[in-house]
């Protein structure tokens, strides 16, 4: 019902991982010769931490400039591309300048990414990233393939190099940050009683209060689950005040009616351990929090110039 956050990703559906396992894809849009940027670009990425200092120059036409690198303004357009092709067939698409935010901040977000990977000590020689391209040519069956396949994605040789190394550093950084997630973390297992409307949530109240069975009346409320939460860490439920209420309550204890958006609950703490083992969603969540925290830290101090209308 409403017990996790929804995990999100933050690279786009055009990563190169992607690009990679769909590699017989056709294209579906022809760009034209000279593709130019859309008009009226926004993001929330600003230049901070060094913003009295320039960035460093660069004779390659920039989207934008972080920490002094560019990142080419024909790898954001053809990135814009990529990522219209992948919206092809959707009856609902965003419109132009929301996907040029979206893609702008992935790149953003990946420079950052392959950014730290260097710093950590990571390197992806010119021999390993050759392996990595003959695997793909003998995926796709000859080298003529390979090359259908860069144009059919709107890549060249030289962009398809450089777009691979980024990726590869940015994965390698990923996975440091989701390493820090531990196997075992402090959860809580609780139930709930989920009411719609504050009376339902009163006369839950009242027959607790009058010794009703907390569990009999969680079955008669949520007849699908039996209120059942399950155990889950900080940051996992999606509503903060449940997860407050839960953390701050003796085992054996239940809360007050809590309000949320979707309506009204009322808790009652099962079990509380400082280590128990994360299930594979909950991991995977923390892991996903955990990448959106560095990246909000690492835009927050860091240079970044958007150079694009």
């Amino acid at each position: 019902m409403f017990q996790h956050k929804p995990v999100t990703y933050l690279a786009l559906a055009v990563s190169i991982a992607a690009l990679l396992l769909s590699a017989g894809c056709e294209k579906t849009q022809t760009p034209p010769a000279n593709p130019s940027p859309e008009p009226s670009v926004t993001t929330a990425v600003a230049s901070t931490a060094t913003a009295t200092q320039e960035p460093t120059p660069t004779s390659i036409p920039a989207a934008a400039i972080v920490n002094g690198e560019p990142i080419p303004l024909s790898y954001f357009n053809n990135e814009v591309w990529r990522y219209r092709d992948s919206l092809a067939g959707q009856d609902v698409k965003p419109d132009d300048a929301k996907i040029n935010q979206a893609v702008i901040n992935y790149l953003i977000e990946q420079q950052l990414l392959a950014q730290e990977s260097r710093k950590g000590g990571y390197t992806l020689s010119e021999s390993e990233l050759q392996t990595r391209i003959d695997g793909l040519i003998a995926e796709l069956g000859s080298q003529d393939a390979f090359s259908t396949w860069l144009t059919n994605n709107h890549y060249d040789d030289a962009e398809f190099r450089m777009a691979l190394t980024l990726a590869t550093q940015a994965a390698w950084q990923r996975d440091q940050i989701s390493a820090t997630i531990p196997d075992a973390v402090e959860q809580v297992r609780a139930r709930q009683i989920f009411a719609i409307t504050p009376e339902g949530a009163q006369r839950a109240l009242i027959s607790l209060n009058s010794g009703s069975d907390f569990g009999k009346l969680a079955w008669e409320y949520s007849p699908e689950s039996g209120g059942e939460l399950g155990w889950f860490p900080r940051g996992y439920l999606l509503y903060p005040e449940v997860e407050e209420a839960a953390f701050s309550l003796e085992v054996g204890g239940r809360s007050e009616i809590i309000q949320t958006e979707i309506g009204y609950h009322i808790i009652e703490v099962q079990a509380h351990e400082s280590a128990h083992p994360l299930t594979t969603d909950a991991r995977i969540a923390l892991q996903t929090k955990a990448l959106q925290d560095w990246l909000s830290t690492a835009i927050a101090n860091s240079q970044i110039v958007i150079q694009i209308p």
